[in-house]
């Protein structure tokens, strides 16, 4: 489990935009008609994993080191 955390962590560009998408299409399924509350123990520790990895440079501005964390729950909830 936490060699694939580590994985996920470590994503970058397009393929953590990707992952955040699925993720975020996954747990749709938790919400109704179909109510499979179980999708949820999947789909948001892998969007917290994706949290986890999303650093700006910490020499750039408060909104630089924010736009990756704010990118990924974008494609999370998109």
């Amino acid at each position: 489990m936490q060699r694939f955390a580590g994985r996920i962590i470590l994503l970058w560009g397009w393929r953590r935009a990707l992952v955040a998408f699925a993720a975020g299409a996954l747990a749709v399924l938790a919400q109704a008609p179909y109510d499979f509350f179980a999708v949820c123990f999947v789909s948001f520790p892998v969007l917290v994993w994706l949290l986890d990895g999303a650093t700006g440079e910490a020499s750039d501005g408060w909104f630089r080191r924010l736009r990756p964390a704010f990118a990924t729950g974008w494609w999370f909830g998109f």
